[in-house]
């Protein structure tokens, strides 16, 4: 079976388009057109006399016969590449994060505290961050863990820039909330 071009309107309707494409009097093809119209329209009742709606409609009949139906056309036929235009690439980074469960944003956080000297209250924001890795880790690993992992983690992201390993600073405690069925 061919496939379908437009399959929103089903098989019938791409038959009736070939069968006006081999019709020879132009005003019996146009006829013909006209009345495919009316039966696309008919699939989408409240949309059927919108002026906008029809204009698509014309487009899709256009489009269902390749853009070889030869009929007079109420409406400029919109080309193919712009009923249906090919989107812009979505530019990727290229570039690989050690540590993925953490993410771009605190890999670039981290990078940007451990390079600008200008950053006020650079102290709390690294225990800030700190905090936010630690609830990462735990999300993805699943288990508690200890401060000096997620020190190691910051001392190693930050191309060993930042230094919080020994230091007595204490990050909250975050558990792991799993979804546990209460007992009643």
């Amino acid at each position: 079976m061919k496939e379908l071009i437009l399959p929103e309107y089903g098989r019938n309707i791409q038959n009736m388009v070939e069968i006006a494409m081999t019709i020879e009097d132009r005003n019996e093809r146009n006829r013909c057109a006209r009345s495919i119209i009316n039966c696309m329209g008919n699939l989408f009742p409240y949309l059927r006399d919108n002026d906008a709606f029809q204009h698509k409609l014309w487009d899709h009949l256009a489009l269902m016969s390749n853009f070889q139906l030869d009929i007079d056309y109420p409406y400029e036929i919109t080309p193919a590449e712009d009923i249906h235009p090919t989107p812009d690439a979505i530019p990727l980074p290229d570039n690989q994060i050690r540590e993925r469960h953490y993410g771009r944003f605190v890999y670039n956080f981290i990078q940007r505290i451990s390079t600008d000297p200008t950053i006020i209250n650079q102290q709390s924001l690294l225990i800030l961050i700190a905090n936010f890795m630690k609830r990462c880790y735990v999300t993805h690993n699943q288990e508690i863990t200890n401060d000096e992992i997620i020190f190691n983690d910051l001392y190693r992201l930050s191309n060993e820039r930042i230094d919080l390993r020994g230091k007595n600073i204490k990050l909250q405690e975050i558990q792991n909330k799993k979804n546990n069925k209460n007992k009643k």
